[in-house]
């Protein structure tokens, strides 16, 4: 198997991506682990949060950001250290695709914001061995 297949692979069986953005005053990284959506047509990661949560101001004082998905199957997992994330209108397949893999969300998604993660390039670890792939 490819390293892009390991790759694809692990982004549909993560249900949880850490993710690294920096406080608003830009002294210290703060992590939170969220549910996300791979959106394999962009290469991108889709997240949602409350409205008021922390988090957004973070991410509207700084886009920076890192991550690294849950591990699955043989402690396979994909980590980013170049990212970039921010807030979006989601579309309608964006919606559906996040809604279609967490249903239970769906009643949430009125109330809170969606959010984009590119990357060019991920380390995807598997089988032991890690290899980079760019996109």
């Amino acid at each position: 198997m490819s390293a892009k297949d390991k790759f694809d692979q692990i982004m549909q069986e993560a249900t949880q991506v850490s993710i690294a953005t920096l406080t608003v005053d830009g002294k210290a990284p703060d992590v939170r682990i969220v549910l996300f959506v791979y959106l394999p047509t962009t290469h991108q990661l889709l997240f949602m949060t409350g409205t008021n949560a922390p988090k957004v101001a973070q991410i509207a004082a700084h886009s920076a950001a890192a991550f690294t998905t849950q591990a699955v199957g043989n402690q396979n997992f994909a980590r980013a250290k170049q990212a970039k994330v921010q807030k979006v209108t989601p579309t309608e397949a964006m919606k559906k695709a996040y809604s279609d893999k967490f249903p239970a969300t769906a009643a949430y998604a009125a109330h809170s914001d969606f959010f984009t993660v590119d990357f060019d390039s991920v380390a995807v670890t598997a089988d032991n061995q890690t290899e980079t792939i760019t996109f």
